[in-house]
């Protein structure tokens, strides 16, 4: 596994921060989920269930959770930009100071190759920038997708891996989350007509 490649998953995540459309953020999530399921393969060994769970795992991240997003886009259509989002740049600005900031803290703890301790920090954080800075719920379902991909590289980097079985059980939560953040954007779409969450903070008991 290449230094290079896992920073290609970093600069994935941070083109999410700026992109305007949902469907461009999905299609990023999708391509750094396939880029993970791909290196997953590759570092399977000749067990051929090892094999299978990581096909399965690799198109369940990079085809089915992106598919779950695209229905939520198609049934909550914004008219257009949401008025709350901060301009891209400053997003860009923030997630990258964020960013640079917890990746030359971190301690190494014996991810392989040197330096992938970064990368998963970096794409772990970025995640939660993500859904921190923007207004959309698919967009923080993506920040959420972003961090956890980080802890599934993590995975992939420490030695001996993680088990098949807690890997297929990952997968299995997240479809189950991002379920629960379709039917959440969904019902805030159909009362307020848009998928903005800032707009909870002006709810009142």
């Amino acid at each position: 596994m290449s230094i290079e490649m896992l920073w290609v998953l970093n600069a994935l995540g941070l083109a999410i921060i700026v992109v305007r459309r949902r469907t461009v953020g999905i299609a990023l999530i999708a391509l750094q989920s396939l880029l993970l399921g791909a290196l997953a393969i590759t570092e399977v060994e000749s067990s051929r269930s090892a094999l299978i769970i990581a096909v399965a795992i690799g198109v369940g991240r990079g085809v089915v959770l992106p598919a779950l997003l695209l229905r939520v886009v198609r049934s909550t259509r914004e008219a257009g930009r949401l008025s709350t989002e901060r301009p891209a740049f400053l997003r860009f600005v923030v997630a990258l100071a964020t960013i640079t900031v917890a990746a030359v803290l971190v301690p190494r703890f014996g991810l392989e190759p040197h330096g992938a301790e970064r990368a998963v920090i970096a794409l772990v954080i970025g995640g939660i920038v993500i859904a921190a800075v923007r207004r959309s719920v698919v967009f923080q379902a993506i920040g959420f997708l972003v961090a956890e991909n980080g802890i599934y590289l993590a995975g992939l980097t420490v030695p001996g891996g993680l088990p098949g079985a807690l890997e297929l059980a990952l997968l299995f939560d997240l479809v189950v989350v991002l379920a629960v953040a379709g039917v959440f954007g969904s019902r805030i779409h159909e009362h307020f007509g848009t998928s903005d969450t800032t707009i909870m903070r002006e709810l009142r008991d």
